[in-house]
């Protein structure tokens, strides 16, 4: 029988409540989920946009109720190559025939760990880190996460909290292979989850060398590459480099779903892409068990095809509210003496919480974490996204003004308890 331990301190039930959750019009006395990365502020266009896709006579085609080959429909991974050459402004060719279209990003984890890892093997991954990562890797294929620290504390020759180097990557590294633990890949995603930091094209670049020059495979997961709502801030796609300025395109892949550039979190549709023909084969094999319906690929692929709605449309309001909802919320944070480190993209900050902890320990942290719950409002705690350092937790801000404010309410009712 399969058993997982994580180690972890989850919420009630791993992230997701068991709770009831907050609505506006039936249940005003329930938990305000701000631990999942959803953002909730545009499923008006959405289903606006949804809503004309069905009504065309094509829409419900006998191709719909049939299966569909392994890797998605060739007409889904057209559009979302078209889709990422204007998104990305790419500048080496987006081939479709290089994609396999999977159930959602941690299927797409899950298989890249598993191509790429033996049972007990390691990747890097920057930590905090998106909790789904160990879930995804550790749980059925055995595959370990090894953190690569930030600290909110700078030290010599960097210039800002939590930042990623490569002298930091280099003694992760070193340590792992003291320790025993074979490394294979690094893991990077970028804009980060959960500080929200964008990499520079030349960190990009320096982390390539990096892995190249330790024999590492390197999974981008560009997930919330147009979730950046800071004006000035410029997204690096791995589709913007040169061919020739990466030094093993062979171990360099891909990761993008529809979950958090369009919201779509409930559609389960994402995208691994690689230029490794024998991981492309290995990734259409895993796709048997990872498939999408047929009749959502055929959807998802007339909505994304209008690209036009998407970046002219879609994405400026997107980025429009996510700015405004960041705005309000750590104004709030920052009138009840919340310090954060928020960077300028995704749908979350990293909030910092450790001045109101009885002390700096995990258990402390469990029952702020607990306090806050009980105050009618979730995060999700450092522990579960493997930071070192404690009181520090990810809260995500895509969410409705009258939510945040309520939501600041009931953070300041947990403070004061």
């Amino acid at each position: 029988m399969l058993k997982y331990e994580d180690n972890l301190i989850m919420s009630p039930s791993g992230g997701v409540l068991s709770a009831e959750e907050f609505d506006c019009s039936s249940k005003t006395d329930g938990v305000i989920n701000m631990s999942i990365s959803e953002n909730r502020l545009v499923f008006d266009l959405l289903r606006e946009k949804m809503q004309k896709c069905t009504v065309q006579p094509e829409t419900w085609a006998d191709d719909m109720f049939m299966y569909s080959e392994l890797g998605g429909v060739p007409e889904l991974k057209e559009a979302i190559a078209k889709y990422l050459r204007v998104t990305t402004r790419a500048v080496m060719p987006v081939d479709p025939t290089k994609m396999a279209v999977l159930n959602g990003a941690d299927s797409g984890l899950e298989a890249f760990g598993h191509i790429i890892c033996d049972a007990g093997e390691a990747v890097l991954v920057p930590a905090p880190y998106y909790y789904g990562i160990h879930r995804s890797l550790k749980v059925r294929f055995d595959v370990d996460v090894f953190p690569i620290p930030l600290s909110s504390e700078p030290k010599s020759g960097e210039t800002k909290p939590f930042e990623l180097t490569v002298e930091r990557a280099e003694q992760a590294y070193k340590k792992a292979t003291q320790e025993g633990i074979v490394v294979k890949g690094l893991f990077l995603v970028n804009p980060n989850n959960p500080l929200g930091d964008v990499y520079s094209r030349q960190l990009v670049l320096d982390l390539l060398k990096f892995a190249n020059r330790h024999d590492l495979h390197v999974v981008l997961d560009e997930v919330y590459m147009n979730c950046i709502f800071e004006e000035g801030v410029d997204h690096y796609s791995i589709f913007q480099f040169k061919e020739d300025e990466i030094p093993d395109l062979q171990k360099v892949h891909f990761i993008w779903t529809f979950s958090k550039d369009l919201a779509m979190g409930g559609m389960r549709i994402s995208v691994n892409y690689t230029w490794n023909k024998d991981v492309l084969q290995s990734l259409n094999g895993i796709a048997h068990f990872h498939s999408v319906p047929t009749g959502w690929q055929n959807m998802m692929a007339k909505l994304l095809s209008d690209t036009d709605w998407c970046t002219d449309v879609f994405l400026p309001t997107s980025v429009k509210r996510l700015k405004e909802a960041f705005d309000h919320f750590t104004a709030g944070l920052k009138q009840l003496g919340v310090p954060f480190h928020g960077g300028p993209a995704g749908l979350y900050l990293w909030a910092d919480f450790s001045k109101f902890l009885s002390a700096p320990t995990a258990e402390a942290e469990i029952e702020f974490h607990h306090k806050l719950i009980k105050a009618g409002v979730e995060f999700s705690p450092s522990l579960l996204c493997r930071g070192s350092e404690r009181g520090w937790f990810r809260v995500v801000f895509a969410r409705k003004l009258n939510i945040l404010e309520l939501a600041l309410e009931r953070i300041q009712r947990a403070l004061q308890s």
